[in-house]
């Protein structure tokens, strides 16, 4: 006769008998344990104790119904609550057996799903690739008597076994190896050897293998039972459980080609990929990162965003203060940072220029870490910088282009605008009687000659004086913070800088002389090209009275051009 109370005392799993009244008849150390009881506690409380109250009457009706027949089954998944409040998920699986006197009661097993249900969210937060977890995992109870011959047959199986090989209970019962019979043989030996491993020790048995089912499915099983031997007795009862692991066995399997994958690209993109504690601590980098900051792993671990020894700066070389970095930011905020340029130094004080993204991560609603990436763009700054200074450059002089020059007059201009106290002037130069140079010596000397002007030019002036080419032989000098009488002696000395300075053309001296027009910038002019205009108006006076002279014009004088303000030689 089938001994239940036996099962329920040393069954690997929660079980327990409620009679007809929802109470509990008995529970082994596992349902009590489940649930934070002690066994002998339980005895005697409802059932429904587990459930939350607005679910016990309903649950009540169920088990009463399941008692009377019902087809209804009671398996299922369920959210149940331990002695302490804490939640629990559970799958129960109920059969309907008869007390001493012959009375309907229920005995249900539990198994606490509530580690998997975790496992699984975890999973679906990290990949959204996986699919979706089964809700229960099914588990089939089963009684096997071991002899001191190294017999074994199975003298219980619960009724869902039908589930999985497709038999009757009955089928299975005197059985020597049911399970064995179903293992894929593959797995077979391994099977085997730790069965009787576990037999000739006994002690408790665990193992995972493959199983094919009636209707071709093949499923992962873990297989689990204790062993109780009694006083005298040759033969060993073991009780246990087999339960379906295929989900888990895939997640663990998916989660590892997931982590192998995020390792490859981890280690194999080109861009810098670091991970931040919410302190800001580095705790990883790859290889590319490494690579990129000129830094070791074990040098790079621990060190935060705001460390000095970055020496990081803006685009326009200001300090980049270290709370500021897209890491930090993206910790103290919560959200992303995108596309931010930034310079640090290498540990050789080398510079090197990055393009960076900061992205927080979260785990239970709780910023984790942040995963920043760079892109090592110093190469591509270094190209930009070039272009935009041959944008700004006369090719030949290496002064100011034209564009330039006007770019940086029109700055100047609204700075004396905001601040009328500033004196600024401007002066602008014309080489007198270039035309004969080339037509004399050909233009190649003529390029010479401007180069040589320049290099003079460059010699007598400040290095906040702006010199740019604004036509073939003719110049302008922006000259800030310098006043009128300034800006004359300045001029007065270029230009006999220029003429005591001949170009050496193979043993020839080619002598050259320079006009020059000189004016200050108003902050009450209508716009920058007046300035010019004064200037270009001194500079064309200085020519008709001879050439290799000095002349001014000054906003005070009162003229203004008969065309409008503008930059007249255009």
């Amino acid at each position: 006769m089938l001994d239940v109370h036996e099962i329920v005392r040393h069954s690997p799993v929660g079980i327990a008998v409620i009679d007809r009244e929802g109470r509990y008849r008995s529970v082994n150390p596992a349902y009590a344990a489940m649930y934070g009881y002690d066994p002998t506690d339980m005895v005697g409380l409802s059932f429904t104790v587990v459930f939350v109250e607005s679910e016990r009457r309903a649950f009540l009706e169920r088990h009463r119904a399941f008692l009377d027949g019902d087809p209804a089954t009671l398996r299922g998944e369920y959210d149940v609550r331990r002695r302490d409040g804490s939640r629990l998920t559970i799958i129960a699986e109920s059969i309907r057996i008869a007390d001493e006197a012959g009375e309907p009661c229920r005995l249900v097993y539990v198994t606490d799903v509530t580690e998997l249900k975790r496992t699984q969210e975890a999973l679906r937060q990290r990949d959204a690739a996986l699919q979706d977890i089964a809700d229960s995992m099914p588990a089939t109870m089963f009684r096997m008597v071991t002899g001191e011959d190294g017999s074994r047959r199975t003298t219980y199986v619960s009724p869902n076994v039908v589930r999985w090989f497709g038999i009757n209970p009955e089928a299975v019962m005197g059985r020597q190896r049911p399970l064995a019979q179903a293992v894929l043989p593959e797995d077979l030996p391994a099977f085997e050897a730790s069965l009787r491993e576990a037999i000739a020790a006994r002690v408790r048995w665990a193992h995972d293998c493959r199983v094919s089912t009636h209707d071709g499915r093949i499923l992962w099983v873990h297989a689990e039972a204790d062993p109780k031997v009694g006083d005298g007795q040759e033969e060993v009862v073991w009780t246990g459980m087999l339960t379906d692991i295929t989900d888990r066995v895939r997640m663990e399997a998916e989660l590892r080609d997931s982590e192998a994958v995020f390792r490859s690209l981890f280690e194999t993109v080109p861009q810098g990929v670091v991970y931040q504690l919410p302190g800001g601590e580095i705790s990883a980098a790859n290889p590319a990162a490494q690579r990129i900051l000129g830094l070791t792993l074990d040098q790079l671990q621990g060190r935060t965003s705001v460390d000095p020894r970055w020496k990081a700066r803006r685009e326009d070389g200001s300090p980049f203060p270290g709370e500021e970095h897209p890491s930090m930011v993206a910790l103290r905020t919560g959200q992303p940072v995108r596309d931010v340029v930034m310079s640090v130094s290498r540990p050789d004080d080398t510079e090197v220029w990055i393009l960076v993204n900061a992205v927080p991560q979260f785990r239970d609603g709780r910023l984790s870490r942040v995963y920043a990436s760079f892109e090592d763009i110093t190469e591509r700054r270094r190209l930009e910088q070039e272009l935009r200074q041959q944008a700004a450059t006369d090719f030949l002089t290496g002064v100011a282009n034209r564009r330039s020059f006007m770019a940086r007059l029109g700055d100047e201009f609204e700075r004396v605008r905001r601040h009328p106290q500033v004196n600024s002037c401007l002066l602008t130069l014309d080489l007198d009687h270039f035309k004969r140079v080339n037509d004399t010596h050909g233009h190649a000397v003529g390029d010479s000659v401007l180069c040589h002007v320049v290099a003079v030019l460059h010699q007598h002036s400040r290095r906040i004086d702006v010199l740019g080419r604004t036509g073939g032989e003719e110049f302008a000098l922006l000259l800030p913070d310098t006043g009128e009488g300034e800006a004359l002696a300045l001029a007065e000395r270029l230009r006999q800088a220029v003429q005591a300075s001949p170009v050496d053309r193979q043993g020839t001296a080619i002598a050259m002389t320079v006009s020059i027009g000189a004016s200050r910038i108003a902050a009450d002019d209508a716009n920058a090209g007046l300035a010019l205009w004064r200037a270009d108006e001194a500079l064309y006076r200085a020519k008709r009275q001879g050439r290799n002279a000095v002349q001014s014009q000054w906003p005070a004088q009162g003229l203004e051009p008969a065309a409008g303000p503008g930059d007249l030689r255009a």
